[in-house]
């Protein structure tokens, strides 16, 4: 275990930056911002970040610009941005357990986390909605530890997976059992390597069978992404070995232990995806993709399917199956042509044959993603193809 100073000391040296937008996040120590939460009672916000993630500067760009958005958060809340790779970041990473970004970390006026949301939210009326929500929350303590105690003695293997040191180092199941052996099973520490590294089956049958036990000390969300990392993990293997068995396991569990019931139906479909496409079956594969398309609006599904296209360009030879994803994309382009749909299009119609569309839209997507400032290397290759096909027309 590494040593670890007093927390106000190590507070103390850790000054949370100012993003350029109106949101005025707050320049201080951890300390400091949560002692201001509650001389002025009001919730703070953290948004988790690193440098190299995409999402987080779409925020910065797109949501702490807003000026509603921000005059609220001014308002109501103490803002701030940590760095979850760095200095006191990582220690904040490893308490709450967040390893995706961004994550919004919601606490009350008293320091306790009343939640850990995920993600992106790119619509800012739902975005402000949920912040009037958390600042309407007047519970004292929703989990069961105290989300002020970070002197907490985590095993070499989790610091690790954090980047305590500088670097992150993966772990490996017998590394993580062995020390789970002799652990309280329901300690914040054990629930951060059970959640966080890989187990062997005995420390997830575990888990599972204890289901009540871990969401009433770490809630449901935490619980939920578990299960899901539990069921793609058996989903991944059973791809590998084309087993069935495998799969329909993994989907028992989903159905048993996961607690959003109006999600199972999609998150299943997914699964399915995963499976069909690991094992090559392009036909299933297809026709699954297509009844989920048929099945709500394809404004949106648009990533989707051009996920969906791009996977048979580059790894189906089936004529149907391009063809009914080309109908698919076309339908795509004309919604949103945009660099990324035009270009997978382009693809599709190349390896359909049709070779004076696929030039049209391989230089359309090159006008486009110009303009998009994208690199367009790879379209212009296609095109170079595609024009050699032709005879040089």
């Amino acid at each position: 275990m590494r040593k670890i100073v007093t927390l106000f000391a190590l507070m103390a040296t850790v000054l949370f930056c100012s993003a350029q937008s109106p949101v005025e996040f707050f320049q201080g120590t951890w300390e400091e911002a949560f002692a201001k939460a509650e001389q002025e009672n009001k919730h703070v916000f953290v948004d988790s970040y690193t440098d190299w993630c995409y999402w987080c500067k779409v925020m910065d760009k797109e949501t702490f610009t807003d000026p509603e958005i921000a005059a609220y958060l001014n308002a109501e809340f103490v803002p701030i941005k940590v760095n979850m790779e760095k200095d006191f970041g990582i220690d904040v990473a490893m308490k709450f357990r967040v390893r995706s970004f961004p994550t919004l970390l919601y606490f009350n006026p008293q320091g306790q986390i009343l939640e850990k949301k995920p993600g992106y939210e790119k619509d800012n009326s739902k975005f402000l909605a949920h912040l009037k929500e958390i600042r309407a929350d007047k519970r004292t303590q929703v989990f069961s530890f105290a989300s002020q105690t970070f002197d907490l003695d985590y095993p070499k293997f989790v610091e690790g997976v954090f980047g305590v040191g500088g670097k992150r180092k993966k772990t490996n199941a017998k590394t993580v059992d062995a020390w789970l052996e002799t652990a309280d099973l329901y300690s914040e520490v054990a629930w951060t390597a059970l959640t966080q590294c890989p187990t062997g089956e005995k420390y997830k049958t575990h888990v599972l069978e204890n289901s009540e036990k871990y969401v009433s000390l770490y809630g449901t969300l935490e619980f939920d992404d578990y299960v899901l990392g539990v069921v793609s993990s058996k989903v991944r293997q059973a791809g590998k070995d084309s087993d069935s068995e495998m799969f329909d396991e993994a989907i028992v569990i989903l159905d048993k232990y996961y607690s959003e019931e109006e999600e199972k139906a999609s998150i299943n479909r997914s699964f399915e995806m995963s499976y069909l496409k690991a094992t090559g079956d392009w036909e299933a594969y297809t026709m699954k993709a297509h009844a989920i398309l048929k099945g709500k609006p394809l404004e949106d599904q648009l990533g989707f399917a051009n996920s969906v296209a791009w996977t048979l360009y580059e790894k189906c030879e089936d004529p149907k199956c391009l063809k009914l994803m080309e109908s698919w994309m076309n339908k795509v382009t004309e919604l949103e042509p945009n660099y990324m749909y035009l270009d997978t299009y382009a693809a599709l119609l190349y390896k359909n044959g049709d070779l004076p569309n696929a030039k049209k839209y391989a230089e359309q997507a090159i006008e486009v993603g110009e303009k998009e400032k994208s690199n367009t290397e790879e379209t212009a290759a296609l095109l170079e193809k595609i024009e050699e096909n032709m005879g040089g027309k």
